[in-house]
């Protein structure tokens, strides 16, 4: 019967479901909204972590650029205020070709193809990378069930991901300070780097992915180090098949 759904159908159901769910959770108030920070306030917001990614050279790099760039333009800038929640979907969009997203690759149904919007994932994965950094309370992080790449060119640690997919798989987090955040990049020809920004200073927390063979496959830990004397969090646990 799911198979006589039209996908667009499907992904419009999932959206009006989450409408929803955080409507009646409450979340849906605390989301943060598209503000920028006003011109004369941007001065005070001051980068405190930064995270760099090599862009790696594929037949859609052009386009992941491109799609990325875009993605940029509605979170750059965004203000977060204290007790709100950052939604990588609720802030960009739906990524498609009316609203000028290229194909680019994606990892669907353990496949890698080609859609519109393709290679916002290392987008989410930086922001999720940058927020555990700082040690906001991550609400929502998928990981990719694959791992796709080597060693050789792996651009992030293995478990640093954070797939998006719109209407299916969201990135969220909440800003438990007592500031406002926003977040700033530098989109480079084979680099792109964000930035953390605030008006106060940031605590940092160490953060290290531990690897280890798992039935085939691999399975990371998410470790965040609080203070030398106290024993290492475990954020997260990730299984990820070999792709093949």
């Amino acid at each position: 019967m799911k198979k006589l759904i039209p996908s667009e159908a499907k992904v419009k159901l999932r959206v009006f479901q989450r409408y929803v769910k955080d409507l009646l959770t409450g979340e849906l108030a605390q989301l943060a909204k598209f503000n920028r920070i006003e011109d004369e306030q941007k001065q005070s917001f001051k980068p405190h972590f930064c995270i760099s990614q090599a862009i790696l050279p594929t037949q859609y790099s052009e386009n992941k650029k491109h799609n990325l760039n875009l993605a940029i333009q509605r979170i750059e800038d965004v203000v977060i205020n204290p007790g709100e929640v950052f939604s990588f979907w609720h802030l960009v969009g739906k990524p498609d070709r009316a609203k000028g997203y290229r194909e680019g690759r994606s990892l669907v149904g353990n496949q890698l193809k080609a859609e519109y919007g393709g290679g916002l994932c290392q987008l989410s994965g930086l922001l999720y990378f940058l927020t555990l950094k700082a040690g906001f309370p991550i609400l929502e992080r998928y990981a990719h069930s694959h791992d796709i790449y080597t060693e050789v060119t792996r651009f992030s640690p293995l478990g640093s991901d954070a797939t998006v997919v719109y209407g299916y798989k969201d990135f969220r987090f909440q800003n438990h300070l007592s500031f406002p955040i926003c977040f700033r990049f530098d989109l480079q020809d084979h680099e792109i780097s964000a930035l953390l920004c605030t008006p106060q200073p940031v605590r940092e927390y160490k953060i290290e992915f531990l690897v280890e063979e798992y039935h085939g496959g691999v399975k990371v830990d998410t470790v965040r180090f609080i203070e030398p004397t106290h024993s290492p969090e475990v954020l997260a646990s990730t299984i990820y098949e070999k792709f093949k």
